[in-house]
């Protein structure tokens, strides 16, 4: 055959013509791929004009902003599509230097681990009861025989899980820096304990929780931005950051303004374009308890082992044996009706009367710099800065009781009717007991608390902004259903 098709060129076409045909191929193959690499060439050279001069504007309007907030105003978003630009630069508001401090005392539901990157929590007790029967089979306590136990666990919080329990502001935060992450053209991924930002295999940023406070890590250079207003923490040395060093914590709007511009500078040095109309992100963040947690796949449970029928969470400074001890022998009336009301049961189903000085009483006590509040089954209890408890609320019957961490010696001769419990608990860290019965009785105790504050030199945060704490009244049933109730054993006898 190659003989054939080789006389066959020869007696059709010379040498010279097969040669020069075969330049002519080379020529013309050359030519297109030459076309072909400059038509990439100009359309990639658009898309960065382009991609450059969205950027550029979109820096413009972040400088304009933290220009805003340095000089001591607050962002305001307007819903009037036809309002001017301007209109929604407010400025009506002190300076943002505070905020910072002021993120420190605000009250949250679930008290999560302060130290960085770590998503568990200290050794917390809980009960069988309050896990539904999934939960149960799930840890191995479904027995009818641990109904009434208590279990030493630890949690592991997923992000959703910090997320839904973190305060308003921290949830109005992450909304905004996810809806403003939309807006390039980038992916997020969500997983158990962070969303991670990419494009193409490209991780450009994680969003994470520390703590109690949403941050962001982004793959930058710390050293970059040293000595600049926009440093965050250097994270090189954790494995987990590797791809993502600078991690910067967003507790304040002026923050969440320079999450907003580094993901900005992110974009640019990826030549990352925008997207022209993005689809406005949003989530149903409301909160929810442990056992909902637990049984949607949120939160994962350790089981450590049993503990006492007297243990309780947090009880380093007042048990809850030592709440009922004292209070009940004074609240005879309060009827055993066969279930164990946690504390915020209690609240929950208090009158109106009782809501009313506990929100106020307890206004007053988070107003202070760096206090915070944990909850357990039968008390609240107050901590400052170092983690010492210097307050506690507890419930028996219809009167608010609050603990506080002093000598009750010295309030002894005031018009401050404070009883002692240390005679009959003489390692009782809280030995100052007072009821709350009436308005006035909050008057003294506001009193009180700063007397107690001012010695231990905790100082008073003017910025602080009340929040209504009087919660709905739930019925006994739903309550259960929430794990706030327990039935006792008297109950299942009267079954």
């Amino acid at each position: 055959m190659n003989k054939i098709f080789n006389n066959l060129c020869q007696r059709i076409l010379d040498s010279t013509q097969i040669v020069w045909i075969a330049v002519v191929c080379v020529l013309l193959v050359a030519l297109i791929a030459t076309n072909v690499l400059l038509i990439l060439y100009f359309r990639r050279n658009r898309e960065r004009k382009l991609c450059t001069h969205q950027l550029q504007g979109r820096r413009e309007e972040l400088l304009k902003q933290l220009q805003i907030l340095i000089d001591g105003g607050v962002i305001v978003e307007d819903k009037d599509e036809d309002e001017d630009e301007e209109a929604m630069l407010v400025v009506d508001s002190p300076a943002d230097d505070k905020e910072d401090a002021a993120e420190e005392s605000k009250p949250f539901i679930l008290e999560m681990s302060a130290d960085n990157g770590d998503e568990t929590l200290d050794t917390d007790v809980l009960a069988a009861a309050s896990l539904s029967a999934a939960s149960r089979q799930r840890l191995n306590i479904a027995g009818a025989e641990c109904d009434s136990k208590l279990y030493y666990v630890r949690y592991t919080f997923s992000f959703e899980a910090r997320l839904r329990n973190s305060s308003e502001e921290v949830k109005q935060r992450y909304l905004e820096l996810v809806n403003d992450i939309a807006q390039y053209k980038v992916k997020m991924q969500y997983s158990y304990n962070q969303i991670r930002v990419y494009r193409a295999h490209t991780t450009l940023a994680l969003i994470i929780f520390s703590g109690k406070h949403l941050c962001v890590a982004y793959a930058l250079n710390p050293a970059d931005y040293a000595d600049t207003k926009y440093r965050g923490i250097d994270k090189s040395s954790k494995k987990r950051f590797a791809k993502t060093p600078m991690l910067l914590k967003i507790t304040s709007p002026r923050k969440l303004q320079y999450a907003k511009y580094l993901m900005l500078q992110l974009a640019d040095a990826n030549a990352i374009g925008m997207v022209e109309n993005p689809a406005e992100i949003t989530a149903d963040l409301t909160a929810q308890t442990i056992t909902e947690l637990y049984d949607e796949g949120k939160l994962r449970i350790l089981l450590l082992g049993e503990a006492p029928q007297t243990a309780s969470s947090n009880d380093e400074e007042i048990t809850d044996d030592l709440a009922d001890k004292t209070e009940l022998n004074e609240e005879s009336a309060e009827v055993n009706d066969g279930y164990d009301r946690s504390f915020v049961a209690r609240i929950v189903q208090a009158d109106d009367s009782v809501k009313d000085r506990y929100s106020a009483l307890k206004n007053h006590i988070l107003r202070h710099i760096k206090v915070y509040n944990k909850l357990s089954w039968k008390r609240e209890a107050f901590y400052d800065c170092k983690g010492n408890c210097i307050a506690t609320f507890a419930i028996r019957g219809k009167t608010l009781r609050m603990f506080l961490a002093e000598d009750p010696v010295k309030f002894d001769g005031t018009k401050y009717k404070v009883e002692s419990i240390a005679d009959k608990y003489p390692d009782a860290k809280l030995p100052t007991m007072y009821r709350v019965r009436t308005q006035h009785d909050v008057k003294l105790a506001k009193e009180m608390v700063n007397i107690v504050f001012g010695a231990k030199g905790i100082a008073d945060n003017p910025d602080y902004k009340e929040t209504d704490f009087r919660p709905a009244y739930k019925t006994t049933e739903s309550l259960i259903k929430k794990g706030y109730i327990r039935e006792t054993e008297q109950k299942n006898v009267i079954k």
